[in-house]
């Protein structure tokens, strides 16, 4: 924090001036001060018309603050129309754990908001001796920390912070935390918590700053927020990149060498009047460039104090979201029809072409869109999927293969037939056959990597003109079901690689543990060889007999029970290389079996696994393979992330049942996947379920992009239900419950 509160007194003002950055004020003796914009209110009413309510000659009473910038004193009056730290130390509690969101990052430590307006330092000190990155690549804004208070001072309104123990058991509630504002009966949220989830669209943004640490710094977190930067140290340089790359918006600094910020601001406005431009002032230059500065904020220039604080980056990139100034506002009549993309769609292949061929046939007002697929093998034509109503004559369709349908997906051509007249009847014979009331179309190739061929057709029972836009956008279509095709191909390839890397995981498991069995099978053989030499020898005649028959019966227990657990391993083994099959399953022992089959891995990781059974036994029918897979990358993931941040520290594992959800009621039921690993990034909680991504660094970005595709086609979820940086991750896995 850039100030801190210097007495508990309040203090009597005057506004006797507008200045660029908020209220310039004197006191009753006389002594002059600033209340920035941001220290005007906690209501973002009262900041935004902050000239309009508080106009020259407004009086009233502000808390003073010590700053430590600038040879003037600060004023705060937020702080006295509500103070979040009153009572503080009276209402939190020392021993207790808190969660927070990094707001900021420095170079000593991370700032971490625990509610609105209280905000504490996590210094470097405080992290563990294991951690080797700095504070800066290892907390990103938006991440959630929990913490502990290691220092409360209210009337400095200081907060100094620590991390709560490293839990050794998942039974020391390692994931419970409590939320500030529940302490204090506060809304719940931060402004950038609320500005992360606002899903606005991210900016390309020039940062134009000579200072390096102060560019590093904000440069650093707008990136952490995902936003794309770009940095300059001069205006100069700053004016090249325009002209190669204009951006979304301009962070200028207002003392740059050479051509001066405002210069630059100025320029921009005449040279690119559609590019937001924002200022960073300090108290040094702001008032011997009011006037500039006034006439810049008038034509809708932003301005800033420095140095900037979260709370200013993120005002400032909620209001350059909004329309630019001289951007033509975009109605819904000249508004381009927007593409589903293979992005967009889930991953059920023949649902997500249904929806497409359906928008294709809306779109573009056609009766019928149908989806063929060719097999240049058998040189056959099949009907894929089909959108639209009309009549068709099935016994037809085999004819289709020497229509205009083969010569679109084998010889890759585009048909744009408005009208089917006379002289084209011989042409499309077939197709006529097949649907009697055909009057036009459009054929278009869809080009994949794919054995089979593809051809996409728009069929209508009138003529109607077709225009260079209709193609287009049918190609577009087009693309889009290639794409999702391609998809599946991919994900059938990605899983059947995955699922060859688990089989030679586990077969080194196996291995292991039948190894481990058949040691002792054959001590035990040894010694009863051994046992019935000495018998022969020692015992009576009429005791041999019942003394035998003994050492059989034992070592015929032992040996059926080492057999059983070799059966039982083999049988697990076999479940989870196995395809699948749709079957009435236990959830409890398909997750001991899982884990079963990890033990060789818990054992040389030093992680512990602990499974907490239902209450109540839960069953469901699924494919056991599939499941059994999920769970082991799960397990897996959780182990190799502890293993690579903490080596040689022990972890541990969780899997439970949710018991908060009621199955019967909910129609699904929850498993959570708890380790206390390093945490995943808040801004990540997504990204790591896409193709090819990982955090780690031999890491495939395979594994949580099969589970998320197979617990999808069961039709579940799998996300991140919390994480917190080095504090471990709990991921949710739901399932509908059904029979």
């Amino acid at each position: 924090m850039n100030s801190t509160f210097h007495s508990t007194k309040r203090i009597h003002i005057q506004v006797i001036k507008h200045l660029p950055l908020g209220l310039f004020v004197e006191t009753d003796d006389h002594r002059q001060g600033l209340v920035r914009v941001r220290e005007i209110s906690w209501d973002e009413h009262k900041r935004q018309h902050w000239r309009t309510l508080y106009p020259l000659g407004w009086s009233g009473w502000a808390a003073p603050l010590a700053a430590k910038t600038g040879h003037h004193l600060e004023y705060s009056l937020r702080l006295v129309e509500n103070d979040p730290w009153e009572d503080l130390s009276e209402t939190l509690d020392l021993n207790q754990v808190y969660e927070g969101i990094v707001t900021g990052v420095v170079a000593y430590g991370a700032f971490i908001e625990l509610t609105s307006g209280l905000t504490g330092l996590l210094h470097k000190s405080q992290l563990p001796a294991w951690v080797t990155t700095s504070p800066i690549e290892l907390f990103w804004p938006g991440d959630r920390v929990r913490v502990r208070i290691r220092e409360l001072n209210c009337e400095t309104r200081r907060l100094s912070l620590g991390l709560p123990p490293l839990s050794s058991s998942p039974t020391s509630g390692a994931m419970s935390c409590v939320l500030v504002a529940d302490a204090l009966r506060k809304e719940k949220g931060t402004q950038l918590e609320e500005f992360l989830r606002s899903g606005l669209p991210p900016q390309h943004i020039l940062l134009v700053e000579d200072e390096p640490e102060q560019q590093k710094a904000v440069a650093n977190w707008l990136m952490h927020v995902g936003q794309r930067v770009e940095t300059a140290t001069s205006a100069e340089q700053a004016l090249q990149m325009l002209e190669i790359s204009p951006p979304h918006l301009v962070l200028i600094d207002v003392g740059l060498p050479g051509m001066s910020g405002t210069q630059l601001a100025t320029h921009i406005l005449e040279r690119w009047p559609n590019v937001r431009v924002v200022i960073a002032t300090d108290w040094a230059r702001q008032e011997s460039l009011a006037s500039v500065l006034d006439t810049l904020r008038e034509r809708g220039i932003a301005l800033y104090p420095k140095p900037l604080l979260p709370e200013d980056l993120i005002d400032m990139l909620k209001n350059s979201s909004h329309q630019a100034p001289g951007l033509p506002v975009e109605s819904e009549q000249n508004r381009p029809r927007e593409l589903t993309t293979a992005s967009q769609i889930s991953n059920h292949t023949h649902s997500a072409i249904h929806r497409l061929l359906r928008q294709a046939r809306r779109e573009l007002g056609f009766d019928q869109a149908i989806l063929f697929t060719f097999d240049p093998t058998h040189r056959a034509v099949t009907l894929y999927d089909r959108s639209g109503d009309g009549f068709l004559e099935k016994n037809a369709l085999p004819a289709l293969i020497y229509s205009p349908v083969r010569d679109v997906a084998e010889d890759g051509i585009t048909l744009l037939m408005p009208s089917i007249e006379a002289r084209d009847r011989d042409r499309f014979r077939y197709l006529l056959e097949w649907m009697p009331a055909l009057a036009s179309c459009i054929g278009v190739p869809v080009r994949s990597t794919l054995q089979a061929q593809f051809a996409l057709f728009l069929f209508g029972e009138r003529p109607r003109p077709i225009t260079k836009e209709h193609r287009l956008y049918a190609e577009a279509i087009a693309q889009s079901i290639s794409a999702v095709l391609e998809q599946q191909t991919f994900q059938q390839k990605a899983m059947m690689i995955q699922r060859t890397a688990l089989i030679g995981h586990l077969t080194r498991a196996m291995t292991h543990e039948i190894n481990n069995l058949l040691g002792p099978l054959a001590a035990r053989l040894d010694t009863l060889q051994t046992r019935l030499a000495k018998l022969e020898q020692d015992a009576r005649p009429e005791q041999i007999k019942a003394h035998r028959e003994a050492l059989l019966q034992t070592a015929f227990d032992d040996s059926r029970q080492i057999i059983q657990r070799i059966i039982n391993t083999t049988r697990m083994f076999t479940r989870i290389t196995s395809k699948g099959k749709n079957e009435v399953l236990r959830l409890d022992e398909i997750i001991e079996e899982t884990i079963y089959l990890l033990r060789e891995s818990e054992n040389q990781s030093q992680v512990r696994f602990d499974f907490q059974p239902p209450k109540r036994m839960l069953v469901i029918r699924g494919q056991a393979a599939a499941l059994e897979q999920i769970l082991l990358n799960l397990l897996l993931n959780a182990i190799q992330q502890i293993k690579e941040t903490r080596p040689g520290i022990s972890g541990w594992v969780q899997v439970r049942f949710d018991e908060q959800i009621n199955p019967s009621e909910t129609g699904y039921f929850r498993i959570l996947v708890e380790d206390n690993g390093p945490g995943i990034h808040a801004r990540l909680w997504e990204k790591i379920f896409e193709a090819g991504y990982s955090t780690r660094r031999d890491g495939s970005g395979i594994g949580l992009y099969i589970s998320r595709s197979l617990v999808e086609e069961m039709g579940g979820r799998l996300y991140v239900a919390e994480s917190y940086i080095l504090g471990g991750t709990s991921f949710a896995l739901e399932l509908p419950y059904q029979l």
